[in-house]
């Protein structure tokens, strides 16, 4: 026996898991029964993932050897991995029971209280471990995910501080922390996490995507010319480097975008479409979800309330899934939007799985995600588990999603051209007009706000931009500051971001041989408050690659005409889309060295600036740009279409309205 038990080892050892329950299960049949033995047979049950079969062989061990503490423990594994949490916390506290000491036990517990989302009790018995072994490193890496949660963030960093204090090279550590120093603001020191980490392991994956990302929040420019290049490369060789939010700032290319899409895309559970129930019922009332982390005041927030608030309820039933940031209680647009729906669901604290069996349980027909790869609190993995037969990607994300799981998105026929429609995964829904939604009217402040409460001069020309400082790109920024150079009478009237950045672009407007000081940055006011004071802009001049969105519809909101440089990708074309559809086609050019002569065309025409805006005046009131009824009907008709050919029994299709 011992020399058989040997090979089974060896094998074991070796991982040769196949070979190696052959031998043993042949052993077992041989020999007495013996609680060592069908340990090591459920261990190598355990490897192959034959869960219930491991589980049985550890019963049998435990029922010859009652006091085996590791045979509870080892249960506990199984049953987690089966999703039993019952009876893998029932089986190690078994363990705990015989062993009170038995940490590896204790942690376990821990983590099953953490999935319970019971923090109060994670938080004790990881503490309980530490006070048993406090060198732990898990047990630090467990309390920081749950203050994380709790949004106790400094006692997370903390956490993180040990365990690197414990391990010098635990790149996951220096990433975990980064992303918490990101959120809080403290970017600086988020990219001297992520630079560490990096310096550690440069093959980590998504790791150089956070770096860029950084650096271009900071509008810190010096080396990123290399660190694009190399970001690139790796995409080229489907290499695991960024969250594709990214790749929207620094790329006009959709190629690069759906192979960045795909590649995070395909990380997650691919799809069992078997699983993918059938729609029955056609005399019903159609069931939408909405699925946001922005369901509050926020600029997705402001655009979508008004076509929650008109879905004709005669056809559509529109539940609502929130799983953002907790809500403050004097914010009453996410009242707003709350009330909207016929049933809202905070899902901030389920997993995925348990979202998508609650969505499965409504029955829902359709499920809109309006986050995709957009922001820290995506749940991209609500979709993969397929939480309703039909599922679109609108709004939150502007691009593709990679993936095999959304199967539409919505547009409209100004963001894509048609060698482009090849670059998205999923199919299209071509709306009429904009694929924006917005309010017909908005609160805005009566008060009049003059140049000098703002900081900007009197008589100067203002040219603005509004938009987040990580869509300012080196290339834009230069011809923003050549047209400063030669509009000497103007300013440039930013909004604040970070310290940082704000620094680095006014060294790169002194390097340009621009007063620094002309570039005017503009405090973050409410939103009543901001649109009034846009009036005071003579000429915004947008991002590119990326767009302005939002805060360029609340431009034309205002009358103030809006540049915009049109690219190739989704992104780069949402400025397009608006002006398009308020016919001021004019403000639209498609090359920097046009971009750049129209801005000064018009800052040294005044003639041409007052007619652009009483133009953007009057064709506000044409345009369907603000009319949130006639968007509300054409996406309701959009759902209606995809419904019916599901219904009918076809994949998925374009279809255009």
């Amino acid at each position: 026996m011992n020399k058989e038990l040997s090979t089974v080892l060896e094998l074991l050892k070796s991982k040769k898991f196949m070979q190696a329950e052959k031998k043993c299960s042949l052993l077992i049949s041989k020999v007495n029964p013996n609680y060592d033995l069908h340990n090591i047979y459920a261990v190598i049950l355990f490897q192959l993932k034959r869960y219930d079969d491991a589980i049985s062989q550890w019963q049998k061990a435990i029922k010859l050897k009652p006091d085996y503490h590791f045979g509870y423990n080892n249960l506990g594994n199984a049953f987690l991995l089966k999703n039993d949490l019952n009876q893998a916390l029932l089986n190690y506290e078994e363990a705990i029971k015989i062993n009170p000491n038995y940490f590896e036990a204790i942690y376990n517990k821990a983590n099953i209280f953490l999935k319970l989302k019971d923090f109060s009790n994670a938080l004790k018995y990881y503490d309980k471990v530490l006070s048993l072994k406090n060198d732990y490193l898990s047990a630090y890496q467990g309390k920081a995910i749950v203050y994380k949660k709790i949004e106790k963030f400094d006692e997370a960093i903390n956490q993180w501080e040990k365990v690197i204090s414990l391990n010098p090279d635990n790149e996951n550590a220096y990433v975990q922390k980064g992303d918490i120093l990101f959120d809080k603001n403290m970017l600086k020191d988020a990219l001297n996490d992520y630079e560490k980490a990096y310096s550690i392991n440069p093959n980590k994956p998504f790791l150089l995507g956070s770096i860029i990302h950084t650096k271009t929040r900071m509008c810190e420019w010096e080396g990123l010319d290399k660190i694009i290049t190399e970001f690139k490369s790796k995409i080229e060789k489907n290499t695991k480097v960024s969250p594709p939010y990214t790749a929207l700032t620094i790329f006009d290319d959709p190629s690069i975008h759906l192979k960045i899409s795909k590649i995070w895309s395909d990380e997650h559970k691919k799809i069992d479409d078997n699983k993918i129930k059938k729609i029955e019922k056609k005399n019903k009332k159609i069931k939408v979800g909405y699925f946001s982390a922005d369901f509050r005041t926020h600029a997705m927030g402001h655009l979508m309330v008004k076509m929650l608030e008109l879905h004709n309820r005669e056809e559509f039933e529109i539940y609502g899934f929130y799983f953002g940031p907790k809500i403050k209680e004097s914010d009453f647009l996410a009242k707003r939007i709350k009330n909207s729906f016929d049933k809202f669901f905070d899902i901030t604290l389920k997993n995925d799985l348990e979202v998508a069996n609650l969505s499965k349980e409504l029955d829902l027909d359709i499920a809109i995600d309006f986050m995709c790869f957009t922001g820290n609190h995506n749940r991209f993995g609500i979709f993969t588990q397929r939480c309703a037969p039909i599922q679109i990607n609108f709004l939150g994300y502007p691009g593709t999603s990679g993936s095999k799981f959304l199967d539409y998105i919505i547009l409209d026929d100004k963001l894509i051209c048609e060698e482009n429609k090849k670059f998205f995964s999923e199919s299209l829904i071509v709306l009429p007009d904009t694929y924006q939604p917005n309010e017909d009217k908005k609160e805005i402040d009566n008060k009049v706000l003059t140049k000098d409460e703002l900081g900007l001069p009197k008589s100067n020309f203002v040219f603005s931009c509004f938009n987040s400082h990580q869509k300012i790109m080196p290339n834009i920024f230069e011809v923003w500051m050549n047209i400063l150079k030669k509009k000497n009478d103007s300013v440039l009237w930013l909004l604040k971001d970070n310290d940082i950045s704000e620094k680095n672009l006014k060294m790169q407007a002194e390097n340009k041989e621009i007063n620094p000081e002309r570039l005017i940055f503009a405090d973050h006011l409410p939103l009543d408050q901001h649109l009034s004071r846009l009036k005071l802009a003579d000429l915004v001049l947008d991002t590119f690659p990326y767009n302005a969105h939002t805060t360029c519809s609340d431009s034309l909101r205002m009358g103030v005409p809006v540049l915009t440089l049109k690219g190739k990708s989704f992104a780069s074309r949402v400025a397009t889309s608006l002006l398009t559809s308020m016919s001021l086609l004019e403000l639209v050019t498609e090359k920097l060295n046009d971009y750049e002569e129209m801005a000064l065309k018009i800052s040294n025409n005044p003639e041409i600036l007052d007619q652009l805006k009483d133009k953007i005046l009057r064709n506000r009131e044409n345009s369907n740009v603000f009319k949130p009824q006639i968007f509300t009907n054409n996406i309701e008709k959009s759902y209606k279409k995809v419904y019916q050919n599901f219904i009918d029994g076809f994949s998925p299709q374009d279809f255009k309205l």
